[in-house]
């Protein structure tokens, strides 16, 4: 799964154990809640310091909403193939 994807599937899965609305994310972020959901859609990327905030709210490690992204973070789609020199 693309980063982006990853990140914002960890999001709302952490949003929905939560039972929280867009505007209680946009509340904590001191966004609007369109902006919320641009992010929620893939219109706009997060912002680590907006991933950095919800994970301090929610008392839990930056590493949830970050989870699965390690593997490839850049990669466009599926798997990155390295360049021979």
């Amino acid at each position: 799964m693309r980063y982006s994807k990853q990140v914002r599937a960890n999001v709302m899965a952490e949003m929905g154990r939560r039972e929280l609305r867009q505007m209680d994310v946009a509340e904590i972020l001191k966004i609007s809640q369109n902006n919320v959901s641009r992010r929620l859609h893939g219109a706009v990327d997060w912002k680590l310091g907006e991933l950095l905030r919800l994970a301090q709210v929610w008392e839990i490690p930056l590493a949830t909403l970050l989870n699965g992204t390690e593997d490839d973070p850049f990669a466009p789609n599926g798997e990155a193939k390295a360049v021979e020199a």
